[in-house]
Order: structure tokens, then C-alpha cells, then sequence
């Protein structure tokens, strides 16, 4: 496998070699990757996404891999938290989603970090859902809570099932939630987490979660599960504190 670098604002990761193939993530620009040309089907790349491990396919033309490329991200990088910025870049606007990378002499400053992961979530209200996306263009559930982690400068697996077995070593209960916890959810069986949000609790207020859900939304949360329009929308499976430390 070669390296190379998401050269596009977002590029759809997809299941297999073919634009009709489900998009499973999405690679952000700057993000690095190894990747290999797909045989027999010219213009794909298999590829691993450095940061999380994810693999899947995409278009060879929205990765990057010349050693000027690759040299100018050798160096000192800043991670961009506004859910849009614009930059300038050889000649041409770049429209950038949080999470994108870009070298540290192209971005006048470093961009202010968010203190806790569910401030950068909430940055995001109003966001489409997009199963498989991870911007404030269209997000899925776990692209919302992995996105905010690193733009905190910490780290999540992709999915919400891979995030709670994760973190089951600080797993916690409904009568402990503190604001900021990630909350996982199931549909029909509870070995089987499907959903993921983050805990809002706002003073005295009884717990609600912030997810992603058709939109990014706050609705209201109960031992039993989520609530949304009078009924339980996904079934409560657990809670475990977020990882906040750098490094």
C-alpha cells in the first residue's frame, strides 16, 4: 500500500468499488491514508484511513499522493473546529468541514479548541442526517460523536458499536449521568448497539441527548430510552464517560 492524503473537502468511503456501493464513512480533507489501486476495476482505491483504521473504497481522484503532497503534510498541522471554514489554496477557495487538516502556515492561527467534545457536538445542530457522514453537511449518529471527540483532540472508533465496546471500562448508569457522557442505544436486542449520542444535562433539568436522529437534535431521555414525540424511539442499552484527555 502507498500513503496519501484526502485531497477534497469530504470524500465518500464507500462498502465496495462502485459509486451505487453504500457510503460507510467519509474521509475529511488532509486526513492520511494507505491505499492500493483496486485490480480489475481502474479508478478505485482500497483503502485504511489513518486515524481510525476504517477501510472501504473510493474514487483514486480524491486522494493525493505526490511527495509534494505528502511533504507538506510531514510537517505541523492545525485541525480546523468551525463547522465551515473557507480558505485560500493555490489560486482556488476551499470550502473546509470541521475535522480537516490543513498545514499550520496556511491558517493564520491556531483554531480554537472546544473544551469538552459535547461543545463541539453542539455546534452542529441542525445538521442533516447522512448515514456514513461526518460533517455539518450530513452526519450519521457516530459520526457526530467521533467528529466532536477530535476536534477536542481525542479519539473514537467509527461505529457506535465499536465506541461502547470501547469504553465498557468506564461504562456507567442512567442515575450517574453527567452532562457530556456518551449514551448508546439498541432497537430489539440489547447486545447489539445501533445508536449513540451524548448526554445534555442542563442544571436541575432531567437528562436529555443530543444525537444525531434525522437531524442533529436534543430530545428528551429516560431510563427506558430516547423520547420523541411522545414515544420511545431507540431502546437504552448504557452510558460511559467521555474520553477527554489529550493524547
Amino acid at each position: 500500500m502507498q500513503s496519501g492524503i484526502i485531497r477534497v473537502p469530504l470524500a465518500p468511503i464507500r462498502a465496495a468499488a462502485d459509486d451505487c456501493s453504500e457510503m460507510v464513512t467519509q474521509g475529511l480533507f488532509g486526513e492520511l491514508l494507505e491505499w492500493t489501486p483496486v485490480p480489475d476495476n481502474p479508478g478505485w482505491a482500497a483503502v485504511k484511513l489513518a486515524a481510525d483504521g476504517y477501510t472501504g473504497f473510493t474514487d483514486v481522484k480524491l486522494i493525493a499522493s505526490t511527495s509534494e503532497a505528502l511533504e507538506a503534510y510531514a510537517g505541523p498541522q492545525h485541525t480546523l473546529t468551525a463547522p465551515l471554514t473557507t480558505l485560500e489554496w493555490e489560486g482556488r477557495p476551499y470550502h473546509l468541514p470541521a475535522g480537516a487538516a490543513v498545514p499550520a502556515g496556511l491558517f493564520p492561527g491556531l483554531p480554537p479548541q472546544p473544551t469538552h467534545p459535547v461543545q463541539a457536538a453542539h455546534t452542529f445542530l441542525g445538521a442533516p442526517y447522512l448515514w456514513g457522514g461526518k460533517s455539518v453537511l450530513g452526519m450519521d449518529c457516530s459520526g457526530l460523536t467521533q467528529l466532536a471527540c477530535a476536534l477536542h483532540g481525542t479519539s473514537l472508533p467509527r461505529d457506535a458499536s465499536q465506541q461502547w465496546a470501547a469504553l465498557q471500562s468506564v461504562a456507567t448508569t442512567f442515575d450517574a449521568l453527567e452532562h457530556g457522557d456518551l449514551v448508546f442505544f439498541h432497537k430489539t436486542d440489547p447486545s447489539k448497539v445501533t445508536h449513540v449520542g451524548f448526554s445534555w444535562i442542563s442544571g436541575a433539568n432531567a437528562p436529555q441527548v443530543l444525537h444525531a436522529s434525522g437531524e442533529v437534535r436534543i430530545d428528551p431521555l429516560e431510563p427506558e430510552g430516547i423520547v420523541r414525540d411522545g414515544t420511545l424511539s431507540h431502546l437504552w442499552t448504557g452510558a460511559a464517560r467521555c474520553p477527554i484527555s489529550v493524547g
